[in-house]
């Protein structure tokens, strides 16, 4: 959660485990509700861009973005 300020690949990567239906509760005070939220206020734009993106690829398409994703977000990309 303490990526989403540093932009919009961690909304994006929020919104990609929800279509991948990865979410999980993060932390019991921590609902994938509320990190939903988080990522809204965070950049409500991105995330709703990355929403959009997400619906029409297949579960493959799906895993290459998250490999793309996790490439950016943890510097190798």
């Amino acid at each position: 959660m303490a990526g989403l300020a540093g932009g919009p690949s961690a909304v994006r990567f929020l919104a990609l485990t929800e279509r991948l239906r990865e979410e999980r509760e993060f932390q019991p005070t921590m609902s994938a509700e509320r990190a939903r939220r988080m990522a809204e206020n965070a950049d409500g734009a991105a995330y709703a861009d990355a929403v959009s993106e997400y619906v029409a690829p297949g579960r493959d398409e799906l895993r290459e973005a998250a490999r793309a994703v996790t490439a950016v977000t943890s510097g190798r990309g």
